[in-house]
């Protein structure tokens, strides 16, 4: 009986033992497998022929490092100085005239010091009868003229019966000139009062101020303007700067006494033009916490005012860069680059590098193999197309 009793005690005692160890879950699978995962550097090894490999004509030159100064391409603006731009204003209101043998009046057309550019005909005070002061006027001049040509008649007939004197007749003569004259310009008033009451009878000279190009043309001929009003303005293409806004805390790292190179191309791949640095007025932006470095560009550079451009600057520590030849850098169809290396004779293995940018006729490399490494210096074009079977 006790041991009946006792074998129910270790069936009991097993059954829940083994059955916690078989209600316990199984792990749960991985989330990704990869299988047969291989190395970017092993994808891209080429192997060539001793005979291939003469047709190819590879050279081989190792890997160098070197100093250089280190570079940020930065967007600028193209400004005119101040004191470059001129805008010439009406001195009184009046009526504008074209000048027929100076340039066009139109924005882009060079000018020089001195140019003609248009006529300003000045307006006269409106006056409710000038015309019929214009009348009297001219009454008045043609009574005095008859009364002039009166009083010389009668000095040159007592002349000639020798009771007038030479000196009579010549102040006679002399009146009655003085009489013609004001009948003259009362008549010409008249006339010009008939035509246009409103206009003056002289006309004003502008001139360009300075030689420049005409930036903005603010009147047209015929058009009546203002005492003050804008007529064109004058921009100057001997320097014209640019703006370089610099983040606060990159700003120290500027060098400011050093030339950049301005490109066309906000990327900087282009070759650009050398601008100087120049004593700018200080300005800021505190909303993007960046100061303005300003730089003068030469007067051959083809910019236009305004223009969006990159800035290469020079910062104010060197770096130390790999080195190889431009010859050596190939690019897939994504922009990646690549060098090949040698590994061992004949077996030529493809190696990502990161770009700065280039000097003379190499290139620094961020990122690359490392110092002395040999590399396919001339014909690594072909050897790129060797491995994906393009044509050469």
């Amino acid at each position: 009986m006790n041991r009946f009793v006792r074998l129910i005690a270790i069936a009991g005692f097993v059954t829940p033992f083994v059955a916690c160890r078989e209600g316990k879950p199984a792990a749960a699978p991985p989330a990704a497998a990869v299988s047969s995962h291989v190395a970017e550097a092993s994808l891209a090894t080429v192997t060539l022929q001793p005979q291939a490999e003469t047709r190819l004509a590879l050279r081989v030159q190792s890997v160098e490092k070197r100093k250089a100064a280190r570079r940020q391409v930065l967007g600028g603006e193209v400004v005119v100085p101040s004191g470059n731009a001129l805008v010439v204003t009406a001195p009184v209101a009046g009526g504008v005239v074209a000048e027929g043998t100076t340039p066009a009046l139109r924005p882009g057309a060079p000018v020089k010091r001195g140019d003609v550019l248009l006529r300003l005909v000045p307006l006269a005070t409106v006056d409710r009868d000038l015309h019929a002061q214009a009348r009297r006027a001219v009454d008045a001049a043609s009574a005095r003229d008859e009364a002039a040509a009166g009083r010389l008649a009668r000095t040159e007939r007592l002349l000639r019966d020798g009771a007038g004197t030479e000196r009579a007749v010549e102040e006679a003569r002399a009146e009655r000139a003085v009489a013609q004259s004001e009948l003259e310009a009362a008549r010409a008033r008249l006339e010009l009062v008939s035509r246009s009451p409103l206009e003056s009878d002289v006309s004003m000279q502008i001139r360009a101020p300075r030689d420049g190009v005409l930036r903005q043309v603010s009147v047209a001929p015929g058009q009546s303007v203002t005492a003050g009003a804008p007529l064109f303005e004058v921009v100057g293409v001997t320097a014209n700067w640019v703006r370089v806004p610099l983040f606060v805390d990159e700003a120290y790292r500027v060098k400011p006494d050093v030339p950049v190179r301005v490109h066309a191309l906000l990327s900087g791949q282009d070759n650009g033009v050398e601008a100087l640095p120049v004593l700018g007025p200080p300005s800021a932006d505190p909303v993007s916490a960046t100061v303005d470095r300003f730089y003068e560009l030469p007067a051959s550079a083809r910019f236009a005012p305004g223009q969006r451009v990159g800035v290469s600057l020079q910062l104010d520590a060197d770096a130390e860069f790999l080195a190889v030849p431009a010859s050596a850098v190939v690019y897939d169809a994504l922009g990646g680059a690549w060098v090949y290396v040698l590994q061992q004779d004949h077996v030529y293995a493809r190696s990502r590098v990161d770009v700065v940018r280039l000097e003379g006729t190499d290139l620094l490399l961020a990122r690359g193999p490392k110092e002395g490494t040999p590399i396919v210096a001339v014909g690594a074009a072909e050897l790129f197309g060797t491995e994906f079977g393009a044509g050469h």
